[in-house]
């Protein structure tokens, strides 16, 4: 963790909640004139994620991996930041890797802070009367001004309607953070931010042979540049296209001893284990199976200590604390097939979107009303399931993107939910995600999609990871390769999706001798999905942990929400009425956040116990 800051009185104040005795523990530098301190945390096992360099004159601090890594790293991080003086801009936007950075120039007196291409590294900041601290973690920078009780209510309305929130405000006010690809600037008390990357979705015209040949060669070259030197390799595996690729893929580089994990969720429509084994087998792989089990949701507190921010998709989060819980016995570097779904159009709200487009509402309407009125079902897929979700889905506003089919909320609705006096409207729930849309015009539809959700949803699962990091292990993205992605984003859309319905079509072709045919042209992908609804109205103990965590008393502590709403949205739930499993999970992590952030101590104080 990189924490850094500017200002006498803010430095005075780090040096008081930052005791003598555990700073052993602790690299830290202050410049001559006492402005500037800095520390990180020393992970000696690992210098290559944390190496403070002390260029004459200034400080320049990195974390992160650095693809392909450079023989020699401390030169190169001293060649690094003289570029960056000079030309932040184009100097950031060729380094392909998962990094955030701090580089401070005496002579200037200039603070330069930035994240990597696609986000895989978080920075926070905040503005203070006599300079700026900043933070690759949000929960100590928090504590350290006092902030960590002050919420911010328009990030709050966004994570209630979408289970996670975007833009540069965070939940907890006055911090902001840097988006992907942005480069932070603060000279003589101003603050200023530039964007020095952002995928370019200019379509090429190429033959299908060649886009398919060119994409499995990129993906061999990221995956080559992420195993160098590796004996040891982990890979979360669900047996889908993107996570088996990687397997392959890996396998083909001769890591000695590749190791997959995998969770097995019992339920008609919910298991995809098979389909894992299939793959794990396939390339001799060791492989771990995890059972997901009903009680595995009380381990939700636990998980909500390694966020910074709150954000829930149960299949997501609590599958990934598991997993990684696992994994971290095991392996340091840890694969993933993250940002698949976003090279090739694979997930179904692009479908979605597609069928969306083409279909007039007009003639759908009746159709879409007798939808709504369907009751829940109990599988993850089905007809009813199926045109019940896009009967909702479908009524926001198409300025969202594919962002309308992950909202959980009207305006309505949410107002009748919450206490406190902000007006809830359509600017606060979804202004910052049409900005983000706004700014991909002139592309065709389902490239409008993809380049907003490199800005969105790609944020929100990558968060995921963030507690695999903090467990101790290193996770590795070759499908968010910028290479790859800059590439991939010339691919003509019509590659991507075939008709209406036949997804990551480019994909299949590109990596079709590399996988068992049966898993390249599967039809049934579920995701990561779990029977949450089902075990909140059958099991025990997860009725119990909803019904503490949700309370009128506990609820009422927080002054935030409504009991009698939170109330009628279980009985409803319980009665098959509508799924909320959704809106119910969302309130019991945000619980569980705010009791975790109010228990919450600073690492060294942690480290001095």
């Amino acid at each position: 963790m990189l924490l850094g800051i500017i200002g006498s009185r803010a430095v005075q104040h780090l040096r008081n909640v930052f005791p003598e005795h555990s700073r052993d523990s602790w690299e830290y530098h202050q410049t001559p004139d006492g402005r500037w301190f800095v520390w990180s945390e020393a992970e000696k096992k690992r210098d290559h994620q944390i190496m403070l360099v002390t260029p004459e004159p200034g400080v320049f601090l990195w974390q992160g991996e650095w693809y392909p890594r450079p023989q020699s790293i401390k030169p190169a991080l001293l060649e690094l930041n003289s570029r960056l003086i000079h030309n932040p801009v184009d100097t950031l936007a060729e380094i392909n890797g998962a990094f955030s950075l701090a580089s401070w120039d005496e002579g200037k007196r200039t603070l330069l802070i930035a994240r990597d291409a696609v986000g895989i590294q978080q920075m926070f900041y905040a503005e203070l009367n006599d300079g700026m601290v900043f933070s690759s973690r949000l929960r100590p920078l928090a504590r350290l001004l006092g902030m960590d009780s002050n919420l911010h209510y328009p990030a709050l309305i966004q994570y209630l309607t979408f289970c996670y929130h975007v833009g540069e405000e965070t939940i907890l006010a006055p911090i902001r953070r840097l988006g992907p690809g942005q480069l932070l600037k603060w000279e003589k008390g101003r603050i200023r931010v530039y964007t020095y990357w952002r995928p370019r979705f200019r379509p090429v015209p190429r033959p299908l042979k060649t886009l398919a040949e060119e994409i499995r060669e990129e993906l061999e070259r990221a995956v080559h540049i992420r195993a160098l030197g590796l004996k040891k390799a982990g890979v979360f595996l669900s047996g889908g296209l993107d996570s088996s690729s990687v397997v392959s893929l890996l396998h083909r580089e001769g890591i000695e001893d590749l190791r997959t994990f995998s969770f097995r969720c019992r339920g008609e429509s919910f298991d995809e284990s098979p389909f894992a084994r299939r793959v794990a087998e396939t390339f001799h792989t060791s492989h771990t199976e995890i059972e997901y089990r009903p009680q595995d949701i009380l381990l939700a507190g636990k998980m909500a200590g390694f966020m910074d921010e709150p954000f829930c998709d149960v299949g997501i989060n609590i599958a990934t604390f598991l997993l990684a819980r696992k994994a971290r016995e095991e392996v340091d570097a840890l694969f993933t097939g993250d940002g698949g779904d976003e090279l090739f159009a694979g997930h179904p709200v692009y479908m979605a979107d597609r069928a969306a487009r083409f279909l007039p509402e007009t003639l759908l309407a009746p159709f879409f009303v007798l939808g709504r009125r369907f009751p829940d079902s109990d599988m993850k897929k089905d007809w009813k399931v199926k045109i019940k979700r896009f009967s909702e889905s479908v009524a926001y506003p198409r300025s969202l993107g594919t962002n309308r089919w992950r909202a959980y909320y009207r305006p309505a609705e949410l107002q009748s939910l919450l206490l406190f006096d902000d007006v809830v409207d359509d600017s606060i729930m979804f202004g910052p995600l049409s900005v983000v849309h706004e700014k991909t015009r002139g592309l065709d539809g389902l490239s409008r999609s993809l380049a907003g959700d490199y800005q969105t949803v790609v944020q929100f699962y990558l968060r995921r990871m963030e507690m695999a990091r903090v467990m101790g292990m290193i996770p590795r993205f070759p499908m968010l390769d910028i290479q790859i992605v800059d590439y991939c984003a010339g691919v003509p859309s019509s590659w991507k999706i075939r008709g209406l319905s036949d997804s990551k079509y480019i994909e299949k072709k590109a990596v079709e001798t590399l996988l068992p045919r049966d898993i390249v042209y599967r039809k049934d992908k579920l995701g990561h999905s779990i029977p949450l609804k089902n075990w909140m109205r059958e099991e025990p103990a997860v009725r119990q942990m909803f019904s503490d965590l949700l309370s009128s008393e506990t609820i009422g502590r927080r002054h935030l929400f409504n009991p009698s709403k939170i109330e009628q949205m279980m009985k409803e739930h319980e009665r098959k009425e509508r799924n909320h499993s959704h809106r119910l999970w969302a309130l019991v992590i945000l619980e569980l956040y705010l009791q975790s952030l109010q228990n919450a101590v600073f690492p060294w104080e942690e480290k001095s116990r």
